[in-house]
């Protein structure tokens, strides 16, 4: 092993005629033994770790490791590698491969360890040993968080150390009411890397992800602006700070943000030899929200064309299958373009043995369901709200994703009540579609996207519809507001949150809720209610 010293890198991007050069991944120090001709591609590996490119990390680690086959933090890094996602989920990890990987320094852990060439870099490996090594995912992401901590403890100069043990810290929860705490903890450490190193590629992500709510977000609203300054060349880093300016609504930055990520995938395909199957379909998702809230509804079903392309291709995941039908659905909730698919191929599978997921599945029924009860088909509307109920009923207590589908039900069997003139029915369904939407964190992109979301079509929001509808214009106020809260600036609660204050004799918040209306930026040809905020806006700049 080589001694140790302390390598600062600034990884430089240059696309000149040669080609594709060094990519701009951030400015990372960090401690380790490695000869100093492996440094380019360990760093490029530990910069890409921070940015949640999983597969070009593993990559650049085997290509440190075929430079110095000591290298002994090159292989932590590929088996850190296969820790993937920012919160916790039972599937993130890849305990095969990790192993395997491990077993490249030495056959037992007690080998492994007594190699370390450093205390620290025994740190690191004995944290990681922890991840893949005993215990139910739980307990494995509780310990390796843990030890990470008393790695950070222990060498409080050590920024990845720090890093990596607030994204760690995160790791140790579902997104939600019950990872707030770590959340916030995770947040103040990753600022305070960022505080020192502004350059900082897993600082300015982790204060993204730390703060992905409407109530903390501002906070994370510099690291949002800087973050793909500082790692232009990772896809995700593109992508991410739209978690932050999706809330704020802040539509047209979603946009300029999720285009150059997914145009950044698709070169990035392109210059790898990779199929069309890994385009970002994620960046295409959150386009086609940010365009449907801006009234872009043409070039929002652009972006579900793109991916039906992709869904097509043999090589295609069912994941990117249950991704479409939900742009699908969103599109047609969103547009109000009510018109009735095929519901019955939906139902073979939701009660067969298909393999559309739950959630992906209730979200057809549930764009269907409003569309058949809205257009006076309530056979085909009753038959959604049925295949709802077998969903939410065929799944555990606790099953991710359940609470969704249970509020996808109500709110169908909401519109057919109100469809049959059973008004005080359909406020009770969404009476408690939204007392079961309280109890869900609000969502950090599109609705629906997440098992933790509400569903494509917010219950605050359409409860709002349905009060107004009924003339009752201060509860419908009431919830107009909270979906907002919740979801901000997005189209149809700004309209309906105005009209609702207009009958209820608040021309002020009327005016406020129509200007932003107004004046949204990259507004388009089908923005709801468009016409009527400007109209509204300038009438009372007239009195």
């Amino acid at each position: 092993m080589k001694s140790t010293f302390l390598i600062a890198l600034l990884l430089v991007l240059s696309f000149a005629c040669m080609g594709y050069a060094q990519p701009v991944l951030g400015t990372i120090e960090i401690p380790n033994s490695g000869a100093a001709e492996a440094q380019d591609a360990f760093l490029e590996g530990v910069g890409l770790i921070h940015s949640f490119m999983w597969d070009d990390a593993i990559e650049a680690f085997q290509e440190a490791q075929k430079i110095d086959p000591d290298f002994y933090l090159a292989y932590w890094g590929e088996a850190v590698s296969h820790y993937e996602g920012h919160h916790f989920s039972a599937t993130s990890t890849d305990l095969s491969a990790g192993r395997a990987v491990l077993k490249k320094v030495g056959t037992t852990k007690k080998e492994r360890l007594e190699k370390a060439p450093t205390e620290r870099e025994r740190g690191y490996m004995e944290a990681v040993e922890l991840l893949f090594g005993a215990g139910s995912p739980e307990e494995r992401s509780l310990a390796y968080s843990d030890a990470m901590g008393r790695l950070w403890e222990a060498y409080p100069e050590d920024h990845e150390a720090a890093t990596l043990y607030a994204l760690a810290l995160m790791r140790t929860n579902v997104r939600g009411e019950d990872s707030i705490r770590d959340d916030m903890k995770a947040g103040s450490i990753a600022q305070l890397v960022f505080r020192a190193n502004p350059d900082h590629p897993g600082a300015a992500h982790y204060v993204i992800h730390a703060y992905d709510d409407p109530v903390h977000a501002p906070i994370a609203l510099y690291a949002a602006h800087k973050y793909s300054e500082i790692a232009p060349s990772a896809v995700h880093a593109l992508h991410m700070p739209a978690h932050i300016f999706v809330q704020h609504g802040m539509w047209d930055h979603v946009v300029e943000r999720n285009t150059e990520s997914y145009d950044a995938s698709v070169a990035r395909a392109k210059r790898k030899g990779l199929s069309p199957t890994k385009h970002s379909w994620h960046a295409l998702y959150w386009l086609q929200y940010a365009y449907l809230q801006q009234g872009q509804y043409a070039k929002a079903q652009e972006q579900i064309e793109k991916l039906r392309v992709i869904s097509k291709r043999d090589d295609a995941t069912s994941r990117q299958a249950n991704t479409l039908m939900r742009m699908e659905s969103l599109q047609v909730v969103e547009s109000e373009n009510w018109k009735v698919n095929d519901i019955d191929t939906v139902l073979e599978q939701v009660r067969g043995t298909g393999k559309i997921d739950e959630r992906a599945a209730a979200a057809v029924l549930l764009a269907n369901g409003m569309s058949a009860a809205r257009s006076g088909d309530l056979a085909n509307a009753k038959k959604c709200a049925s295949g709802l109920e077998d969903l939410t009923a065929k799944m555990e207590e606790d099953a991710p994703g359940r609470e969704q589908i249970n509020i996808s039900w109500k709110e169908v069997e909401a519109v057919i009540a109100e469809a049959e003139g059973r008004k005080s029915d359909a406020l009770a369904h969404m009476k408690e579609a939204v007392a079961l939407a309280e109890t869900l964190v609000p969502p950090s992109g599109p609705p629906g996207e997440s098992a933790t979301d509400t569903p494509v079509k917010p219950p605050h929001e359409l409860y709002g519809e349905m009060l107004l509808a009924q003339g009752m214009e201060e509860k419908a106020l009431e919830q107009f507001e909270i979906s907002l809260l919740r979801t901000p600036n997005r189209a149809r609660s700004l309209l309906g949150g105005a009209r609702a204050a207009v009958a209820n004799g608040e021309n002020e918040l009327a005016r406020e809720l129509y200007e932003v209306l107004a004046h949204l930026a990259g507004a388009g040809p089908n923005l709801p209610g468009h016409d009527e905020a400007q109209q509204f806006v300038t009438s009372s700049e007239d009195r």
